[in-house]
């Protein structure tokens, strides 16, 4: 219920070419919001819980010259289309996640719950928190999940 996918192909005298990618056998749970002004793909056999947010884009410009002025109000701000977004295969998205721009997480992660994915997470890794940190990784030769180690 309530899937929301949103290629966004004009904003305010933007005009964009968004491509939203989804693989083969992907589930997606209740309230689910995939946004793209660029490029969102969703890999094969990847699970989405619910509430989960994927965007490539911003509202408003934060980084560079020309940047967003915090006295003009976001909804009239530009939207940003410079990142893309990549969920690999077997990713597993816990409730109330949210994926922001130029975000990569690599084949067979498991993303924790309410987490905020600012970062790569790299392949075969458990990541949690705000922001999102790798906290386990898969070790193919003892075949379990390993701490990793805080610093």
């Amino acid at each position: 219920k309530y899937l929301w996918l949103d290629a966004v192909t004009h904003y305010r005298g933007q005009d964009f070419s968004p491509k939203i990618i989804i693989g083969d056998n992907v589930g997606v749970q209740d309230f689910v919001h995939i946004g793209a002004t660029n490029y969102v793909e969703i890999g094969d056999e990847v699970l989405f819980a619910s509430k989960v947010y994927v965007t490539d884009h911003n509202h408003g410009i934060y980084e560079g010259i020309e940047q967003s002025r915090p006295y003009v109000p976001p909804a009239l701000r530009k939207l940003t289309n410079d990142k893309i977004v990549i969920v690999g295969k077997r990713v597993w998205v816990g409730d109330g996640v949210v994926i922001l721009p130029g975000v990569h997480i690599g084949e067979g992660c498991i993303i924790g719950s309410n987490s905020v994915v600012t970062k790569n997470i790299p392949k075969f890794s458990m990541a949690a928190g705000v922001p999102a940190k790798v906290i386990k990784v898969y070790d193919d030769i003892s075949a379990k999940w390993i701490n990793v180690e805080s610093t």
